[in-house]
């Protein structure tokens, strides 16, 4: 995994995929987290209700694009200030703040900062910055 984010109805993941193998694996964790879900809980029946979404990253751009995208979510939607403070992320590990998910490994994402985790989370506050400082559309 390179990043992950985990928000209350969804989570946002960056996986690195050397086959085709993502339709099985995650048909795969959806079965055994229902069945996980529904034992703990006196459950039965489907517990993911849509397939997950999923699309090839582009180049080095589109990596650091869709990482801040990933990592700010909570942040997009009030449920706290900076991507760091979100508990259930790997941000705060891969800036080094935690060592939460040590399984997570953002060496990709942070060779586009030249390995330096100060400008990933500069780079990461800037565009939470650009965010919120965007009007909120009409009608919204």
């Amino acid at each position: 995994s390179v990043a992950f984010c985990q928000m209350t109805t969804h989570v946002h993941a960056i996986v690195s995929v050397p086959d085709l193998s993502l339709p099985e694996g995650m048909r795969y964790l959806n079965r055994e987290y229902s069945r996980d879900f529904n034992a703990r809980h006196g459950r039965v029946g489907h517990f993911v209700r849509q397939r997950y979404g999923s699309r090839r990253i582009q180049d080095a751009r589109d990596l650091v694009g869709v990482y801040a995208y990933v990592v700010l979510n909570p942040v997009r939607v009030g449920m706290c200030r900076r991507a760091e403070d979100w508990r259930w992320s790997s941000f705060a590990t891969t800036i080094g703040l935690t060592d939460d998910f040590a399984f997570v490994d953002a060496s990709l994402v942070l060779a586009e900062f030249g390995g330096s985790t100060t400008a990933l989370r500069d780079y990461v506050a800037g565009e939470s910055a650009a965010h919120l400082a965007l009007p909120a559309a009409a009608g919204n």
